[in-house]
């Protein structure tokens, strides 16, 4: 696993970037909260929120009812998390998309193969390591989720239903990463250059997002919700019903497709030495 541990190594300095950009961004939010039970907030809220129609509602995934509500806690962290899921997605698809073209781009691809591995031993370990880094990165973002939701949560709010309700989100979005990370990979063995991840990755996340909000926005182009993964994502769709059986079987088999197809196109990839 010696190619694990060079992977995981370089990737080291990106989590704690973004670990540490998550965590800054979750406690801003998270302290904005107790300001949303002020009267004067709840007046602004009850007068231009009623006023506003229930598509424009729906298409930002506002509610102003129910466990979804600005006023609950699960609901106001629901609202603001849907974006940090959406760079989340982004830092997925981002180490995927790297994984298998960034030695070709730097020139050390002669040192990876001179170690005692086969392709398919270089993708399963890169793919190891690159899972443990979202993952250690999820775990971190879960934490800071549920303790600067519980440290400004009201008196209002349970703190067994705060856990749950985050732990729900977590546990049904990490099946979404791991989609966005099987897909980077396998667009990583058709990159000419690790320089155009970062666009290719933005462009595929953001992609899924318009689709989505044109799902909600136009009835007959309803159905595209069932291709966008960022809309399957979404917090307070989550709260209220949680990912269907549909869609995780769905995910499942697009995982092991993207897998499937990444070992068999790396195999036959010629590789720029």
């Amino acid at each position: 696993m010696i190619t694990a541990k060079i992977e995981t190594k370089g990737l080291i300095k990106g989590l704690i970037i973004w670990t540490i950009l998550f965590a800054v961004i979750i406690f801003g939010f998270s302290a904005v909260y107790p300001q949303m039970h002020s009267s004067a907030m709840k007046d602004l809220l009850d007068a231009k929120l009623t006023g506003l129609s229930p598509s424009l509602l729906k298409t930002f995934n506002i509610s102003v009812n129910g466990q979804s509500s600005f006023l609950v806690a699960a609901g106001f962290f629901a609202y603001y998390f849907q974006y940090m899921f959406l760079a989340a997605s982004i830092y997925a698809m981002m180490l995927g998309s790297q994984a298998l073209i960034k030695e070709e781009t730097d020139g050390t691809i002669e040192f990876l193969y001179a170690q005692p591995v086969t392709r398919i031993g270089i993708v399963t370990s890169k793919f190891v390591a690159n899972f443990l880094i979202l993952a250690i990165f999820w775990l971190i973002s879960f934490g800071v989720s549920v303790g600067s939701t519980l440290l400004y949560r009201q008196s209002t709010d349970s703190a067994a239903t705060i856990t749950k309700e985050i732990s729900k989100i977590f546990t049904q979005e990490s099946l979404i990463l791991l989609f966005f990370l099987a897909l980077g990979f396998f667009v990583s063995t058709f990159l000419k250059s690790s320089k155009q991840s970062t666009s290719v990755s933005l462009g595929i996340v953001f992609g899924f997002y318009l689709i989505g909000i044109f799902s909600d926005l136009n009835d007959s182009f309803s159905w595209a919700k069932t291709i966008s993964p960022t809309h399957m994502g979404i917090p307070s769709n989550l709260l209220d019903k949680g990912l269907s059986a549909a869609n995780v079987t769905l995910l499942s088999i697009l995982i092991v497709l993207f897998l499937g197809g990444t070992y068999m196109v790396y195999q036959r990839k010629d590789l720029k030495v």
